[in-house]
């Protein structure tokens, strides 16, 4: 029986009027890129993970890959401090990524690592871009066709005003064919206030390429937040065989590759039973590839609960304790799409879903010096997750993570 790990996301921006008024030398260049790309967006996922993370004590579950994406689009029509102020939150910064290098790198990255894959692959990762204007909306053409080209949107005028509910049922159904019909409804109503919506749809579903063993699955202890009084029996698979996998003083690691074995999800274990939170405000970027360089294959016996949850929140709340503040407000610089002047962010909207199991059933949704990390080389290792762990699946030829999350209770 084939192991999968299957889940999707949707996310989706609004932005209404003020109520006032590219293994050649290109190819090795662009390699380069995708790993500042991967960069700034791992930035902004941990940053992100540690907001969601400190607001509720249950799980936690998105996709940076869809939430760059999104704001990618955005920053393509933002000028001035506005866009200074992005360029930051986004990462992009802080991976020395020139804004004329973030559009042709999402391009390429669109069309060639997530769209070409060998028939080796044995994944399915979709990824699917639209832009929504309201007829009134004088929107500049060009950033219509850069959008449609560079980010391969779907571009498409409406009209808030009159067809808001239509207009729902369409962005609706459009989601639910992009997850394979595991997100089924986003919304119910949009502002007739709306002049445009931004939004991405992505569904990954992927089979291990170790797989669990169904057999062996059987109820076994979870504790819930990491506390004896809330341990719970919870499905639980087990596999032993080779992975890459590495114990330090505070976590153990371990790797699962997808069949394809370009996308693996990583699996990030506190060693004490309620140490995920230590583990979350300590993880970045390098912290993270630093890890993965110290993976080495050996004999593991792994045991992994079965999962499935899902994360609806409107996000600008978190977007705006990260920095973005502009683009909420009245008289953001939005002068790279039009020339009002009476254009915010009304809401950024995520909803993302999950499940593994080992069945295959669908679902959707650097300028700091790390120091080593001491990994324990033992002969067979024991890998129990049996209490709070992170997880994050990643891209591995650029090493972006596609979607980030945490198992706190079950």
């Amino acid at each position: 029986m084939n192991s999968f790990s299957v889940f999707g996301s949707f996310f989706v921006l609004w932005v209404a009027f003020a109520s006032a008024g590219i293994i050649s030398n290109r190819d090795y260049a662009f390699q380069k890129d995708f790993r500042k790309l991967a960069l700034a967006n791992n930035e902004l996922a941990f940053n992100l993970h540690r907001r969601l993370a400190s607001g509720t004590s249950g799980n936690v579950f998105f996709s940076p890959f869809s939430i760059s994406t999104v704001f990618g689009m955005l920053y393509y029509g933002v000028r001035g401090e506005t866009a200074e102020e992005l360029r930051e939150v986004l990462g992009y910064e802080r991976a020395d990524l020139p804004d004329e290098f973030v559009y042709s790198t999402f391009n390429h990255f669109l069309r060639t690592v997530l769209q070409n894959r060998d028939s080796t692959d044995r994944y399915v990762f979709n990824a699917a871009n639209a832009l929504l204007v309201d007829e009134r909306f004088e929107m500049f053409e060009e950033y219509r066709r850069n959008i449609r080209e560079l980010y391969r949107a779907a571009v498409q005028n409406v009209d808030f005003s009159s067809e808001a509910s239509r207009i729902v049922e369409e962005i609706n159904d459009y989601v639910r064919e992009k997850t394979n019909g595991k997100i089924d409804r986003v919304f119910d109503e949009l502002s007739p206030s709306s002049v445009f919506v931004l939004l991405n749809a992505v569904y990954f579903k992927g089979a291990f390429k170790t797989q669990f063993k169904q057999e062996r699955t059987r109820y076994e202890v979870f504790y819930n937040y990491g506390l004896e009084s809330e341990a719970r029996n919870v499905p639980m698979m087990h596999v032993t065989s080779y992975f890459p996998y590495a114990a330090f003083d505070e976590f153990q690691a371990l790797e699962l590759p997808y069949k394809g074995e370009n996308v693996s999800m990583f699996v990030l274990l506190p060693n004490e039973r309620d140490g995920i939170h230590d583990l979350e405000e300590s993880f970045t970027p390098e912290r993270l590839a630093n890890v993965q360089r110290r993976l080495y294959k050996t004999e593991v016996d792994v045991s992994l609960p079965k999962f499935k949850y899902q994360l609806e929140k409107e996000l600008s709340p978190e977007l705006k304790a990260l920095g973005a503040n502009q683009i909420f407000r009245t008289g953001a610089d939005f002068s790279g799409m039009t020339q009002s002047r009476d254009v915010f962010v009304s809401q950024v909207f995520h909803k993302a879903v999950i499940e593994v199991n080992e069945e295959g059933s669908e679902a959707a949704a650097v300028t700091e010096i790390i120091a080593e990390e001491t990994s324990l080389i033992l002969g067979k290792s024991r890998f129990r997750a049996d209490h709070p762990f992170l997880f994050a699946i990643v891209e591995k030829r650029s090493n972006l993570i596609l979607f980030l999350g945490r198992v706190n209770s079950l």
